[in-house]
């Protein structure tokens, strides 16, 4: 099968949809596919690809020239990556989705011109984050008579209006009742009549999957896998799972835990990694701390919201410790101050709908999980036992669900004796979670519509 993949995030970066689709990728190949991935020169979270490139996750990477109608590269394990132009994009909404735009009209310009004739797929498939790559895919599916998988990780179209897209990125240009009529009417119904169209929507949760269904959309669930190399405990890896891109050398990060104070080996050591966005709202979980005694948060990762919490931790003088994107050696060391990790969604209503992909991860690792989640990834921590969860938004139920995981690290009690699943945490996530169970559930779900 010749598969073709939109993506707006690919490695060498580092996140959880690269993470995703480098697993996918390799799974597929190894079935005997033929896979190339059409995605824009990396750069994320950085502006542009100069950043990426002198940053510690991107130095010593490959890169190579932009040209228009995409330049060919080779990813680690040899695969096939098409790489599109894309906009230098900010902290701005605006920005970014312009960015998105840009590398999504690539896409289809590359694929256009790249992959006719006997070089055709057999199937297109678009991912999100990036919802100009979900109309890439609908538009290249027609244009070239193949199917169309849409792979929708949130859930979108309903987050456009309920985190107020349109209006964030242009309310100072135009009016009220204009912003708030594209993205309560037009662009929702744009996507989901892209989404009817598509031979399969594939979704993250149960919930979403039915909720799509209601509206004529034809729906699959598959959850993200966590890879080989994170079941068998290994931790701060790349993309791969396999590789590390960073040096050992964890001098700075040994000297600041043998600095910390005797009362260290007290309390609470709770670390976020991951993105910092406003999808995250890592400042209630902030502000949450000004609320207990003895737990210490550290965030490593990048995101447009880093400044802002940095004021919050400084306003409400908390200890709260933050640390650039890392990988490899120096991402292990940071697992190996923590205590427990922390999984945080903002409290909208589809996010009800979402179950972040850190939470397989970290339940693979049998790290106790403080999760400030609602919905199906409440339910999945809860029934396992995999830790404390707490309301989104909620800043006492954070601060309560902290004290709770505090008392429960220093007495040292065992997580997952509780659950109700039938199955401890890491055992749910090879059955419903792992890198080879979304490999065959694509597999199946690629050869069905391709058939």
């Amino acid at each position: 099968m010749r598969i073709v993949l939109l993506s707006h995030y690919y490695y060498p970066e580092v996140g959880a949809p690269q993470r995703r689709w480098r697993i996918l990728v390799d799974h597929l190949r190894a079935a005997g596919h033929q896979v190339i991935t059409v995605a824009p020169h990396p750069h994320y979270p950085y502006p542009d690809r100069d950043r990426f490139f002198s940053s510690g996750v991107g130095r010593s990477r490959r890169r190579v020239d932009v040209r228009l109608g995409g330049t060919w590269d080779t990813g680690v394990d040899g695969e096939r990556i098409l790489r599109v132009p894309y906009l230098h994009s900010g902290s701005s909404m605006a920005r970014q989705m312009l960015d998105q735009a840009v590398s999504a009209a690539g896409a289809m310009s590359a694929v256009i011109d790249r992959l006719r004739g006997r070089m055709r797929p057999d199937v297109v498939i678009s991912t999100t984050p990036a919802l100009p790559f979900l109309l890439a895919g609908d538009t290249l599916s027609r244009l070239l008579k193949v199917p169309h998988v849409a792979e929708v990780r949130d859930a979108w179209p309903d987050l456009i209006s309920e985190m107020s897209l349109v209006t964030g990125a242009l309310g100072k240009y135009l009016p009220n009742r204009l912003t708030s009529t594209v993205e309560h009417r037009l662009l929702p119904d744009l996507f989901t009549r892209a989404q009817r169209r598509a031979a399969v929507v594939v979704v993250t949760t149960d919930g979403f999957r039915r909720r799509l269904e209601q509206r004529g959309v034809t729906a699959e669930v598959v959850r993200s896998g966590v890879s080989p190399a994170e079941l068998e405990g290994a931790s701060g890896l790349t993309a791969t799972g396999a590789l590390p891109v960073i040096a050992p050398s964890v001098e700075n990060l040994n000297e600041s835990a043998s600095a910390t104070s005797a009362d260290d080996r007290h309390g609470l050591n709770l670390l976020y990694v991951g993105t910092v966005g406003r999808s995250q709202d890592l400042s209630t979980s902030i502000r949450a701390l000004a609320r207990t005694e003895g737990v210490r948060l550290r965030i490593v990762g990048d995101g447009v919201d880093t400044e802002a919490l940095k004021a919050v931790a400084a306003e409400e003088d908390v200890p709260v410790e933050f640390f650039a994107q890392h990988a490899g050696a120096e991402l292990a060391a940071h697992w190996a101050w923590a205590d427990a990790g922390l999984v945080s969604l903002s409290p909208l209503e589809s996010y009800e709908y979402t179950v972040p992909s850190k939470l397989y991860s970290l339940m693979a690792r049998q790290i106790p999980v403080l999760g400030v989640v609602a919905g199906e990834a409440a339910d999945i921590i809860s029934s396992t036992s995999a830790g404390d969860v707490a309301s989104p938004g909620d800043i006492d139920s954070v601060a309560a669900a902290m004290t709770s995981m505090r008392h429960r690290v220093e007495g040292g009690q065992t997580f997952s004796l509780e659950s109700t699943a039938g199955e401890e945490p890491r055992d749910w996530v090879i059955r419903h979670a792992s890198a080879a169970a979304m490999g065959h559930a694509y597999e199946r779900i690629l050869e069905q519509v391709v058939s």
